[in-house]
């Protein structure tokens, strides 16, 4: 690995070093408010930031900010594929400003920039922050390096996207560009000769499917109205109590949001990609995840919650999806140390 900067999960980042991992990328990292001393610390967590062979730069993050704070670097032309896994996003590139969140499920964002202009992060304190974030080099879609000056057939939105500065998407990532995701911001679990394959390999995926859904043609656009059942569908699986075993039926579901079972698949398919079963069951192993991160919960309780009766097949399922097993998600608790004045 060259140029790569792993914190293990529970390690500081102390200012000048994050300062340090700016200029290597070649950006100039100030904090705007408040000035901060070099030792200070901002970070707890995990944090990597590298290029890759093929020009990509992958920036993960699995930590808390420990500070209020806003830094700025000067970005130039390129294209940014950002997937953010948890946590509240709040940056803006020239005038224009982007508040992002994670908080209910995993977010893709991609945003163009065809002219150097400032970019900002503001940082909230207790943040607990889990994303990717890969750069694109302006040409890097340009095949031969030459200017392109036409779309290839099938390619308008997606060449008009990286021609208009400032120009943003937020779409639902795919389950297999959120289980990549989420491989790139554990720890690396391949020998150490391949871990930048296995890292490029990732990114490559995920820059790959993103871009390819600014094109996506909508077959079967959701109305106003089929989103609005959607999302009450989505709410009352979210409020199903996490004790309650019986099965879960398709039938009261689709009563509760006020559609058919067939209406409610199709929905489910449209507007995330997966049935209803897949959602409930990415839904339970969130929830599973979170308790051994945050509340610390045994791996049986865990398995519990995420709807396994044997452990073993739930740390299977888990480390299929996560990159990792719950002992070592466990292990990677992170604890926000007390607020400045207080003991």
């Amino acid at each position: 690995m060259t140029d790569g900067d792993v914190l293990r999960a529970e390690s500081p980042l102390r200012w000048r070093d994050l300062v340090a991992r700016g200029n290597r990328g070649g950006e100039a990292l100030p904090a705007i408010v408040p000035s901060l001393d070099p030792d200070d610390i901002v970070l707890r967590g995990r944090f990597r930031m590298e290029m890759l062979r093929s020009g990509l730069s992958l920036h993960a993050t699995d930590a808390v900010d420990l500070r209020d704070m806003t830094t700025a670097a000067a970005a130039g032309p390129g294209l940014t594929v950002a997937l953010f896994l948890r946590g509240e996003v709040d940056i803006s590139l020239g005038e224009r400003r982007y508040a992002l969140s994670a908080a209910r499920e995993p977010i893709l964002f991609l945003l163009s920039r065809t002219e150097e202009d400032r970019f900002q992060r503001r940082a909230m304190r207790g943040n607990w922050v889990r994303k990717i974030t890969l750069g694109l080099p302006p040409d890097w879609l340009d095949g031969d390096g030459g200017p392109v000056c036409a779309p290839a057939a099938g390619e308008g939105g997606l060449w008009r996207f990286r021609r208009t500065h400032g120009a943003s998407l937020t779409l639902r990532p795919t389950p297999r560009q959120v289980a990549l995701a989420e491989r790139l911001t554990g720890p690396i679990a391949c020998p150490p000769m391949l871990e930048s394959l296995y890292l490029e390999s990732h990114a490559l995926e995920i820059v790959a499917d993103a871009l390819g859904m600014v094109d996506l043609p909508a077959t079967h656009p959701l109305s106003s109205r089929d989103r609005a059942r959607l999302r009450i569908a989505c709410e009352y699986l979210e409020s199903r109590d996490p004790d309650d075993e019986a099965p879960l039926r398709l039938e009261e579901v689709a009563r509760h949001a006020g559609m058919s079972v067939s209406t409610l698949h199709r929905l489910f398919r449209a507007g995330h990609g997966m049935s209803v079963f897949e959602y409930e069951r990415a839904r339970r192993m969130e929830r599973a995840r979170t308790a051994l991160e945050c509340d610390g919960v045994s791996v049986t309780e865990a398995a519990y919650l995420a709807g396994y009766s044997s452990p073993a097949n739930f740390a299977t399922a888990f480390k299929r999806r996560f990159g990792r097993c719950p002992r070592e998600a466990r292990a990677t608790r992170i604890a926000l140390p007390p607020a400045a004045g207080r003991s």
